[in-house]
């Protein structure tokens, strides 16, 4: 009977402190087109998995080492567009809530950013070791434009795809001093692309098919080269495969609690107390200022969100007498931010 056997390439995983599996199940991983066509050219099986993806080969095993059957041309390139499962995640997630409307995140294996326990990283903030706003990146599809000022007579630009080397110059002469630079980028294979002007960096982007555009949060693509760090090589240079476990780790966002309670059954309060005393303690301050027949007390520290609600928060009225014994929890679906802080308000009625 013949046996076709197969190894990962790579092990993508997401991490996310949210779960208390530590694992984040809210990244799908959807293989680009191009990613499609290399992989089906090359023997290659994907596999999602619950919180990432897998990448497989053929392989043969020869004196006990998982040899490559095809193996991979250098720089191959491997685009996942990554969409989120969950229309609340950057909502419980520390992640920039400002962010320019065409800014979406970027992630590949050409970084050198270990974990604290061992596992190639990769996202670009080597401090943190999570994903940040260094991880942001411009998407741009259909054509990219560049409008430069300038007296001079004519002026050089050039747009470069930094990953397979190709190179478009234009140069374009002085128009009321103005250089409108355009290109037509809607037939281009993904990628990163940058901009650049008379030699100097104007500009840097990712290109990416308009359809995959409207749904992505992210891009992650792995490159195998033979100058890959060690610690990220998967195909070594006898085509031995030694796979790896990439992880990218996010953390999860921090807001003050805000309870806005309103009298209407119960006239006789004439103020509130909100604590969590059991446990871990969580101190609350009232707010001066609410409107008449209402009360609105914020958590003194921001709280981290987490998928297991926290018990035991009560609300007691002026005589310390419990009305509430475990308040609600926020919802995830609105944060507010306003000045330095993060706000999640609970409404709550007695």
């Amino acid at each position: 009977m013949i046996q076709i056997k197969y190894k990962a390439l790579f092990d993508l995983e997401f991490l996310h402190p949210f779960y208390n599996s530590g694992k984040c199940p809210d990244i799908q991983m959807v293989p680009a087109l191009q990613c499609t066509y290399m992989m089906q050219r090359l023997g290659l099986k994907f596999l999602p998995t619950e919180s990432g993806g897998k990448l497989f080969a053929r392989v043969k095993q020869v004196n006990n080492k998982d040899i490559i059957t095809s193996p991979l041309p250098k720089g191959a390139k491997f685009s996942f567009i990554l969409k989120l499962k969950n229309n609340v995640f950057e909502n419980f997630t520390e992640l920039n809530l400002n962010k320019p409307r065409t800014s979406h995140y970027y992630f590949n294996n050409l970084v050198n950013n270990i974990s604290a326990d061992g596992f190639p990283l990769l996202v670009s903030n080597t401090t943190s070791k999570i994903v940040s706003d260094a991880d942001l990146m411009p998407f741009i599809s259909n054509s990219f434009s560049y409008v430069h000022n300038s007296t001079v007579a004519t002026v050089h630009g050039e747009l470069d795809y930094i990953d397979r080397g190709d190179k478009f110059p234009q140069t374009l002469d002085n128009y009321n001093n103005v250089f409108n630079f355009t290109y037509d980028i809607n037939k281009a294979e993904a990628g990163r692309v940058k901009f650049f002007i008379e030699g100097v960096e104007k500009a840097a982007a990712y290109a990416i098919d308009p359809i995959d555009d409207a749904s992505a949060f992210g891009v992650v693509e792995i490159f195998y080269t033979d100058s890959l760090p060690v610690a990220y090589q998967f195909q070594q240079a006898d085509n031995t495969i030694d796979t790896k476990q990439y992880k990218i780790a996010f953390a999860n966002r921090s807001t003050k609690w805000r309870y806005i309670v309103t009298k209407q059954f119960n006239q006789t309060v004439t103020g509130i107390n909100i604590g969590k005393t059991n446990g871990a303690p969580i101190s609350f301050t009232a707010q001066p200022g609410a409107p008449a027949g209402q009360f609105i007390v914020v958590s003194n520290n921001a709280l981290p969100s987490k998928e297991m609600p926290v018990p035991g928060i009560k609300l007691k009225d002026q005589a310390d007498k419990s009305i509430i014994d475990n308040l609600p929890n926020p919802s995830f679906n609105l944060i507010k931010r306003e000045g330095a802080d993060t706000f999640s308000d609970i409404l709550v009625t007695i």
